[in-house]
């Protein structure tokens, strides 16, 4: 009779103890996907922030080639068609 009255009266220890394990396991599960997203979400900024940089490189070489005449004529053959006297003009069909 013992031992029935020293269960009845520590069941809910048990109880307390399962029910806070359960809780603990599903919240360390949310807690790893919320940590795997975040690092997902860094190394995704991290690739942004380096194309960013090799952008930024790339626009202030550009900038500094500008005032330089050799640039300026590439520019005025490949976007405008400039061609220089003595050179010849060869237009293709499509």
């Amino acid at each position: 009779m013992k031992s029935s009255g020293w269960f009845q009266k520590t069941w809910w220890v048990t109880g307390f103890c399962t029910l806070a394990f359960v809780v603990f396991g599903h919240a360390m599960k949310s807690r790893s996907r919320a940590v795997e997203e975040l690092a997902f979400r860094c190394s995704e900024m991290e690739k942004m922030s380096l194309v960013a940089a090799l952008e930024k490189e790339e626009l202030s070489l550009q900038i500094a080639s500008q005032s330089d005449p050799a640039w300026i004529e590439l520019v005025l053959l490949r976007e405008v068609g400039v061609v220089p006297e003595g050179f010849l003009k060869v237009h293709f069909k499509r």
